[in-house]
């Protein structure tokens, strides 16, 4: 499993390089069409220009996506709503047989809570 990840990420991240270089021929290729057409200086401004706005860009899509609000934990609401619960079965004095049934009904508290939010594990995401 972990050698499938390394795997999969390794081909992420040589798939970014080839794309970087790729934009890197690309931005070549232009600066020697403007350069024919309106000089070397002009060229290397209206390059540089087009990164700079490209960059404004990155960064206000960047800010209005830190901004949105996070959906719930479907994990963390169910913990939370399984908490009370488990505060009274282990703060109680009880058998194994009676501290086992209510782990067992704060588990289905947190799993029930998950399935019906509809959400996974947060790994998933990453």
């Amino acid at each position: 499993m972990v050698r499938r990840n390394v795997t999969v990420y390794g081909l992420f991240g040589l798939a970014a390089l080839l794309m970087l270089c790729a934009g890197g021929y690309a931005l070549n290729a232009l600066h020697t069409v403007l350069v024919l057409r309106y000089g070397a200086v002009a060229a290397s401004l209206w390059i540089a220009g087009g990164l700079f706005l490209a960059s404004l860009i990155a960064l206000g899509i960047a800010a209005i996506v830190k901004n949105r609000r996070r959906p719930p934990r479907p994990a963390a609401t169910a913990a939370l709503a399984a908490a009370p619960l488990a505060a009274k079965l282990i703060g109680s004095r009880l058998s194994w047989r009676m501290a086992a049934a209510g782990g067992i009904v704060v588990l289905g508290a947190i799993l029930g809570r998950q399935i019906v939010a509809g959400g996974s594990d947060d790994d998933a995401e990453a």
